[in-house]
């Protein structure tokens, strides 16, 4: 117990010592990687296929393995969220249960090693902690006490009033909204279900490499249209 102690006063340190124009999500982040000596990390919740949530990323690769994930539907990160297990592979090791992942994270980022860790409430799992590493090692602290950190995320998360404003007009919740709307809209063009339309949605924005609430921002604005083959 004293021990956990110490880690949220350390959390807590670090919070307050993060840039304050930065949102609240952000500064969490940042201070839980530096406590676990990772060099980049990022939070995700209701990471159900068709809800997930990217909430920060503290940097550039962070940022693009939450969009391979969030475009693939498959990762550590995902497979942390549904066994409620934490997840730590090299890339190497990833490529042999994802392929198609592992191959694009070693071809868009510098990650050598990635922990995937539940953020849990009980036996509930409400996102996801992923960090990275350019070299494979462990963590600053050991994996129970980085399981610790991440389910103490979890609960500052869903009590904490600021997230709400951190995903305002312009941020995830309307990325995801975006991602909703041209979902419909796809279901509308070629007369599939959501889940098909999701997934033609996630293929288009991994064959041109680009995030998927991009892509969704081009079919809302009618700038990408799908059409059946019977269409002409």
């Amino acid at each position: 117990m004293a021990a956990h102690t110490d880690l949220l006063a350390r959390l807590a340190s670090a919070v307050a010592s993060a840039p304050e124009h930065e949102s609240f999500t952000w500064r969490l982040c940042e201070a839980t990687r530096r406590l676990l000596g990772a060099d980049g990390a990022s939070l995700t919740v209701d990471n159900a296929s068709t809800n997930r949530i990217t909430l920060c990323a503290t940097d550039e690769v962070a940022a693009r393995l939450e969009n391979l994930h969030d475009v693939l539907g498959e990762g550590p990160a995902t497979s942390a969220y549904l066994t409620g297990e934490p997840v730590v592979v090299t890339l190497a090791q990833a490529a042999e249960r994802w392929p198609v992942f592992a191959e694009s994270a070693t071809r868009q980022t510098d990650a050598g090693q990635i922990y995937a860790l539940p953020m849990r409430q009980g036996t509930a799992v409400q996102g996801v902690l992923t960090l990275y590493r350019r070299t494979a090692g462990p963590l600053a602290e050991d994996q129970a006490g980085a399981q610790f950190l991440a389910d103490a995320l979890a609960a500052a998360l869903l009590h904490d009033a600021d997230v709400l404003s951190d995903l305002g007009p312009g941020g995830s919740w309307s990325n995801r909204a975006q991602v909703h709307q041209a979902t419909g809209m796809v279901v509308a063009q070629l007369a599939v279900g959501v889940r098909d339309a999701l997934a033609i949605l996630r293929a288009h924005a991994f064959a041109l490499d680009q995030p998927l609430a991009q892509v969704a921002q081009s079919v809302v604005a009618r700038e990408l249209v799908f059409r059946r083959k019977d269409d002409g």
